[in-house]
């Protein structure tokens, strides 16, 4: 594998933590994205140093893919720039100089999205694009702040993040109330659920709180209760996946909202194609568990019987295509006799259409159609 050209804009004789990434960056990342970030400060000064996805991954005995996505979380903040090959591998990190969130600048170029299984075509995790944060201005903050109360919100919030609230932070908050219909307690109640599961970010918090409206959640014992089975989903999938010492991250979390509540599987069923996934691509593969379960969402799958019926006749169908094969050998054509024309050159078939039916049906649902 070849070496990562890893650099920085930063001095390079002493390893400096900036106290921007302290202040800013630090409380919304888990404990393996901070430990990536560090490794890249320390040998960022050291461009012989010979660094690889595959030699991270070593040195934290992690998975590669674990190294990829924390790298991506850093890009995604702005922190990293990021190179990459045709093939998908990264060539080049640049570590970026630490500024306050939110500082204007344009998005990075994401690179290409991590998938441990190459052959999988399954859609991503959403984006938060389907709902924009109107940018409120100085009256309309104002307004909510004397009339209905929010600087008292706000005073809270503050309590619960630790920092002050900037200008954006109160447009997001205010975005919650106006246009998701949030009464203050169940926001008040948002940013306690969030932060007290380690979780700071306000684009988490968004995140949490787009779920809880689409899920129709009103008041704070709604939430509650939600919290409660969500959690449980969670804690089952991360125990099936073997994912331990991290929280989810948010595209992960992602997923699991749109298994629940899109597609309206149960925990079970949830649990059970994470353990799949497990047997088959032998990592945590979100995107994997994505394709078994869109494929049985489209086979109407609504209990774990209804799986093992789709397996039972994945196996009898895999089982008349080798009776097919048997039956129906090719044909040769011996040395020095000209072949039959392209009308009479092929033996009759009798293919049982039903099988066939069966097998294509599950191909569908396994995502494999060649």
């Amino acid at each position: 594998m070849k070496s990562i050209q890893l650099h920085t804009d930063m001095p390079r004789n002493i390893t400096m933590i900036p106290n921007e990434f302290l202040d800013h960056y630090m409380s919304g990342a888990n404990g393996e994205f901070l430990k990536i970030y560090l490794y890249l400060l320390r040998w960022a000064g050291f461009p012989e140093a010979e660094i690889t996805t595959s030699s991270i991954a070593d040195f934290f005995n992690m998975t590669e893919n674990d190294v990829k996505r924390a790298l991506r979380f850093w890009e995604q903040e702005r922190l990293l720039r990021i190179a990459w090959d045709p093939t998908g591998n990264i060539t080049d990190i640049c570590l970026r100089p630490v500024t306050a969130p939110y500082a204007g600048e344009p998005a990075p170029i994401q690179g290409p999205k991590i998938s441990p299984a190459p052959e999988e075509n399954v859609h991503m995790a959403p984006e938060k694009g389907a709902y924009e944060v109107p940018s409120y201005s100085v009256n309309d903050l104002q307004s909510f702040m004397e009339n209905e109360s929010g600087d008292q919100l706000f005073f809270i919030i503050q309590q619960y993040t630790g920092k002050p609230l900037n200008q954006k932070d109160m447009n997001t908050i205010l975005f919650f109330y106006n246009e998701l219909g949030m009464s203050q307690d169940l926001i008040e109640y948002l940013f306690e659920y969030c932060i007290s599961n380690g979780h700071r970010r306000m684009n988490y918090i968004q995140t949490v709180a787009i779920g809880w409206s689409e899920a129709g959640i009103k008041t704070v014992e709604n939430a509650k209760s939600y919290c409660a089975s969500f959690n449980q989903l969670n804690a089952s999938v991360m125990n099936a996946f073997g994912i331990k010492g991290r929280y989810l991250t948010e595209d992960e979390l992602c997923f699991i909202r749109r298994w629940n509540q899109e597609y309206h599987f149960s925990q079970e069923l949830i649990t059970e194609a994470c353990k799949r996934t497990i047997l088959t691509a032998h990592t945590a593969s979100f995107q994997y568990s994505e394709k078994i379960l869109r494929g049985w969402r489209d086979n109407q799958v609504k209990t774990l019987d209804d799986v093992h019926r789709l397996d039972d006749a994945f196996d009898k169908a895999k089982a008349a295509k080798q009776r097919q094969s048997q039956e129906n050998p090719t044909v040769k054509t011996p040395a020095g006799k000209k072949p039959a024309s392209r009308f009479h050159n092929f033996n009759q078939r009798t293919y049982d259409y039903s099988d066939m039916e069966v097998e294509f049906v599950h191909k569908l649902y396994s995502g494999n159609t060649q």
